[in-house]
C-alpha cells in the first residue's frame, strides 16, 4: 500500500510510514507502473509534501516519483505498445480517473489502447472528465453526496455504451452504483481485462 488511505484519513504518521517503507522496497526498480492513478498520485504528487519534513528523503522521493507511471501511460508512452491482442466488437466508453487524470497526466493513452482493439467502437460520455463522486474514502464518508455526484455520469453511459472502461479500484464501486441504480446492463471492465 502507498499510504493513500491513511493519508486521505488524516493519519500522517500512518502515511509516512508506509510511504518510507516503499521508497525502500522500490529502490531498485528502474520502472514503478501502477494499475491506479490514486496510487500514482500518490507517489508523485503527495509523496513530496508528505515528507517534506525528511530532507533526507527528498532525493529518493523525486527518483520514485521520476519512475513511476500508470499502467497506460507506461504502455503507450514507454514500451510504445502499437498491436493490441484479441478483438472485441461493442460500443465502449471510457471514464477518466480523477487522479490519473490531475496527477498523472492520463487522458489520451487508455484511448489510444482502446482504439487499436480490433471491433472496438470507442465513443465519449459527455463530461467523461467529470468526478464520478466515489474517489477514495470520499464515498464511505458522504455516500449520500457520492450518489448523487455518480447519477449524472452514470445517466451519461446508459445511452449509448454497453460496457464501460475504468480504473480497476473504481469497477468495483461505479458497477455497485449502476446496479443499485437499475442500470445492471451497463458492464464496466478495467483497461486491460479481456
Amino acid at each position: 500500500c502507498c499510504g493513500q488511505p491513511a493519508y486521505n484519513s488524516g493519519d500522517r504518521p500512518a502515511a509516512q510510514a508506509l510511504a518510507r517503507k516503499v521508497l525502500r522496497e522500490l529502490a531498485d526498480c528502474d520502472y514503478v507502473v501502477v494499475p491506479s492513478g490514486s496510487c500514482g498520485g500518490m507517489l508523485k504528487a503527495h509523496y513530496p509534501e508528505l515528507l517534506s519534513e525528511f530532507p533526507e528523503l527528498r532525493a529518493p522521493v523525486e527518483w520514485l516519483a521520476a519512475r513511476t507511471w500508470e499502467l497506460t501511460d507506461f504502455l503507450v508512452n514507454v514500451l510504445k505498445v502499437e498491436q493490441v491482442p484479441g478483438r472485441f466488437s461493442g460500443t465502449v466508453s471510457y471514464h477518466d480517473s480523477c487522479s490519473g487524470l490531475r496527477e498523472m497526466g492520463v487522458k489520451a493513452q487508455p484511448r489510444a489502447l482502446l482504439a487499436r482493439i480490433p471491433g472496438l467502437g470507442l465513443k465519449e460520455m459527455s463530461a467523461p472528465e467529470q468526478c464520478c463522486g466515489f474517489g477514495g474514502t470520499f464515498a464511505v464518508k458522504f455516500g449520500d453526496i457520492s450518489a448523487r455526484i455518480a447519477d449524472p455520469k452514470a445517466n451519461t453511459a446508459d445511452h449509448f455504451a454497453e460496457h464501460m472502461r475504468t480504473n480497476p479500484f473504481l469497477k468495483e464501486l461505479m458497477e455497485t452504483f449502476l446496479n443499485v441504480g437499475g442500470r445492471a446492463y451497463v458492464r464496466l471492465d478495467h483497461g486491460w481485462e479481456p
